[in-house]
């Protein structure tokens, strides 16, 4: 079976992504799970770990959670991927973060690193364009830090409004009932995950 590339979000590195992996691997994948500096984003460096991870003369499969799978829309915008190639982001705020915005108006930029400048509050893609397959899985359990500070409300998964994961665009785009952590681990996102991977959409019903 093919190899899917799993990039992490914000605070994170690579070992975060393995349970939903190894939930791939049962599903048939291969996966590679690839760690990057969150806080001091060198793109050309991890665009340059995602080349050398990726056969891009075959169908290429990767999925991001949060900052990961807003830094992959950035990548496969800049590369040139096999047209069939499938992406998926989980919790990814894909039009900015209104939460970022909100930790920068209260003087807390810096708990961001570098990561704003790419797409948490500006460099924000304004549709999707490419060629390539795009699906969104949000969740919409609103449980999180997010909205205990009221910078998300019940519209989210906690961390992310369900609107900021929607392009213009995009394959595909689903919620389910689960927090910005949670959908690393739960077994309906990472069948939903398999699903638009093969097939290029989500399954509803």
């Amino acid at each position: 079976m093919a190899k899917v590339v799993l990039l992490h979000g914000l605070y994170m590195n690579g070992l975060v992504m393995w349970p939903l992996a190894k939930k791939l691997q049962q599903a048939g994948w291969q996966t590679e799970c690839i760690s990057y500096n969150s806080m001091k984003i060198d793109p050309d460096a991890l665009f340059a770990k995602l080349d050398a991870s990726l056969d891009k003369t075959q169908p290429c499969y990767l999925i991001g959670h949060s900052l990961g799978g807003v830094m992959l829309t950035h990548y496969v915008h800049q590369t040139q991927l096999h047209p069939d190639s499938k992406v998926v982001t989980l919790g990814s705020p894909l039009r900015s973060s209104r939460m970022a915005k909100q930790l920068s108006d209260w003087g807390l930029g810096l708990l961001l690193g570098n990561a704003a400048e790419h797409g948490l509050t500006d460099n924000a893609p304004q549709r999707w364009t490419s060629p390539v397959a795009l699906g969104s899985l949000a969740g919409h359990n609103s449980f999180g830090m997010g909205t205990v500070v009221g910078a998300t409300d019940t519209h989210s998964d906690g961390t992310v409004q369900i609107s900021e994961t929607e392009l213009e665009g995009m394959r595909d785009h689903l919620t389910l009932d689960v927090t910005h952590t949670s959908m690393l681990i739960a077994d309906d996102v990472a069948s939903q995950c398999d699903a638009f991977l093969r097939h290029g959409r989500f399954h509803k019903g």
